[in-house]
């Protein structure tokens, strides 16, 4: 069974490099661009909303998973670190490294790394979107408290 379902988003220019995309719900997101070129850097560029919508994605399986673990969690943070190609155009990520970095008690290390792989390999989707043209690594470091 194939189901699918739809999203729709409004961008609206807010002014200069500035925008804003809001779902049917009201909710929004605003974008703006680099100094670079000619934004004012006041919201996050495309690029850096879709590595951190990578690292978001992901951290909500994360932290589904460990929950159903049992796992007990103070804290989770996702370093994320890509690079960038400048030639040819479009300037696509090439690597994406996410760190993800649990604090709390008794953290089972076989826990986080099942989790982590589920989340690449079976339910982020937007890891499944980017997958087939940048090269994601993961790895995590466990804070005990």
């Amino acid at each position: 069974m194939n189901l699918k379902t739809q999203k729709k988003m409004v961008l609206e220019w807010k002014g200069d490099y500035k925008l804003e995309a809001r779902n049917e719900k009201g909710l929004s997101v605003k974008y703006d661009a680099t100094l670079e070129h000619g934004g004012e850097e006041t919201a996050l560029s495309p690029m850096e909303n879709v590595l951190a919508s990578l690292a978001a994605c992901s951290s909500y399986d994360v932290l589904t998973i460990l929950k159903k673990k049992r796992q007990i969690l103070s804290n989770l943070s996702v370093e994320a670190i890509a690079e960038r190609r400048t030639e040819p155009l479009p300037k696509i990520f090439t690597k994406i490294q996410l760190k993800y970095i649990v604090k709390g008690q008794k953290i089972n290390p076989e826990a986080v790394k099942k989790a982590i792989k589920l989340s690449e390999e079976k339910y982020c989707s937007v890891a499944g979107m980017l997958k087939n043209t940048v090269d994601i690594t993961y790895s995590f470091e466990i804070i005990e408290e």
